[in-house]
């Protein structure tokens, strides 16, 4: 039996995180500076891209270390991994430095066959041995937790290795090979500091890194690829929400990423093309168990449930943009789950009277945290929920932690009992569940919610013969964990973007969920 899908620690880092929600030594710099004097009439000139860097970033370029998945919105221009998930055109597995893979039928390995003539931008080769160097030292990121399935790595030649599994784990782990991509990045085995200074193979070579302030990358003249038609980006400091749109107006940054509240705004100024990209992001509530939790009596989660009223939130926080959630995969999911579709419809009434049977009948207290930062959709959905739930007798003390310390204070701290935040979608949904309730797994284990029957469903769904045999498995769980209330769906939002086309020209497309660097490669500063 497979013991899958820790499917990223952050995943509730950025569960999270909508959350939104680094400068020294190496043979880099050299490359660094030739990109810099690549500016020549005609070329694309450099791009300021607005950035949390506060909420996004974890202060780190070496993914041995990184322990949040908004790091990838810079470090994959810098970066090349494996394999891509191509998200636009149905999860698809695309060659990068991988061109080509095998796996056997009992699944417990990954051949890769890698790219010849790359090198990274020390000039240091991009072989097997840089590879197998790669994967191990990926490994001991504790927060990439599918690394626990791999128990070793052979070098077969010297463009050939094989990645060796304990169980048949072989396509999940390929697919987080890819997404969110941080398990497969490579990196320079002769960096002497990737966690100020990375030195990868992509499109873009670092320049610098002023901390909490700006991130500064430029073209790499050298890629192996179709090159950027951008000379750089500078990813610089403003904060999520309103900050940001302030900034793009304003002239500070050319290009960001925004929140619902703002989109009426922006689609009216003749100055602003907006990018707004469907996703399986997914804002939810997430309940702690154990001893001293309010919510082991189920009839209090089912309260919850009845006392959230969905529509209002994604009315007021999406600005009606996204698709109400009745479970945690949406209607296009095959996963998608009819028979809970409205299991829990707003129904204060009937939460009043659960929490009267659970012997509760003035209600509860309980902390619940949410993404801090000032993040105003998050301030809305946490203040709607604070108010729904005060309507029914039940307090709610909101925490604020920002989207960085997500992983190391809510989950391994334990600070709070409930979590209501934006969690990344996926592009494999047999993981999902099993991610947040699976045996072994970061999330459920910190959230003390790891349940044998979901454990059991989940390692069948991402075990099944063929693909398309795991959603009807997902259904299941998905009627297991709306049953006994695990989690309050609330919605699913779009991605938002939007950039100043008096300076930028070209075409773009946005970021596929909250983490996920947009695809900028036909922008060009005019």
């Amino acid at each position: 039996m497979n013991r899958h899908r820790g499917r990223r620690l952050t995943a509730m880092a950025a569960v999270l995180v909508v959350v939104f929600a680094a400068c020294s030594s190496g043979g880099g710099n050299k490359t660094a500076g030739k990109a810099a004097k690549a500016k020549t009439a005609g070329s694309g000139g450099v791009l300021r891209y607005g950035y949390d860097l506060g909420a996004q970033f974890t202060n780190t370029f070496d993914i041995g270390k990184s322990h949040g998945d908004c790091d990838q919105i810079v470090d994959n221009f810098v970066y090349d991994s494996l394999v891509h998930i191509d998200k636009y055109n149905g999860n698809k597995v695309l060659p990068a430095l991988a061109t080509s893979w095998d796996v056997p039928a009992d699944g417990k390995s990954i051949t890769f066959h890698l790219r010849t003539g790359v090198s990274f931008t020390d000039g240091t080769p991009f072989d097997a041995d840089a590879a197998k160097w790669n994967l191990e030292h990926n490994a001991k990121n504790t927060t990439l937790d599918d690394f626990t399935h791999m128990t070793g790595v052979d070098v077969l030649d010297k463009s050939t290795i094989r990645i060796n599994l304990k169980d048949d784990f072989a396509v999940p782990f390929l697919d987080d090979m890819g997404d969110p991509g941080r398990m497969g990045i490579m990196a320079s085995p002769k960096a002497t500091d990737l966690n100020s200074h990375p030195i990868g193979t992509g499109p873009f070579v670092f320049q610098s890194y002023s901390p909490g302030a700006k991130i500064s990358i430029r073209r790499n003249p050298t890629y192996w690829g179709t090159k950027p038609k951008l000379d750089g980006i500078d990813y610089i400091q403003i904060g999520t929400g309103p900050p940001a749109v302030t900034a793009l107006r304003s002239g500070a940054v050319d290009l960001i990423r925004f929140e619902p509240e703002s989109y009426s705004t922006l689609k009216a100024n003749k100055n602003v093309q907006v990018v707004a990209q469907p996703t399986g992001a997914y804002l939810q509530m997430q309940f702690r168990l154990g001893p001293s939790s309010p919510f082991n009596d189920v009839r209090l989660r089912q309260a919850v449930e009845y006392a959230v009223d969905r529509e209002e939130i994604n009315r007021v926080v999406n600005e009606g943009l996204g698709q109400v959630a009745s479970q945690p995969f949406p209607k296009t999911s095959l996963s998608y789950n009819p028979l809970v579709a409205n299991l829990y419809p707003h129904d204060p009434a009937k939460a009043k009277q659960l929490l009267a049977q659970a012997g509760k009948p003035n209600g509860f207290s309980f902390k619940m945290v949410i993404p801090g930062g000032n993040i105003t959709n998050m301030e809305r959905q946490g203040q709607l929920l604070q108010q729904q739930l005060g309507q029914v007798g039940i307090k709610v003390e909101i925490v604020r932690v920002l989207g960085s310390d997500i992983a190391t204070q809510y989950y391994i701290a334990r600070q709070g009992d409930a979590f209501a935040a934006e969690k990344l979608g996926g592009t494999l949904d047999a993981g999902q569940i099993y991610g947040q309730y699976g045996k072994f797994q970061f999330v459920a284990i910190y959230n003390n919610q790891e349940h044998a029957d979901l454990d059991q469903l989940g390692l069948e769904a991402q075990s099944a013969a063929h693909i398309a045999d795991a959603p009807k498995i997902n259904q299941q769980a998905v009627k297991i964990v709306m049953q006994n209330a695990y989690e309050v769906p609330i919605a699913y939002p779009p991605q938002l973007m939007g950039f100043d086309t008096s300076r930028v020209g070209g075409t773009m497309r946005g970021q596929t969920d909250i983490c996920d660097p947009p695809d900028l490669h036909n922008l060009f500063m005019k």
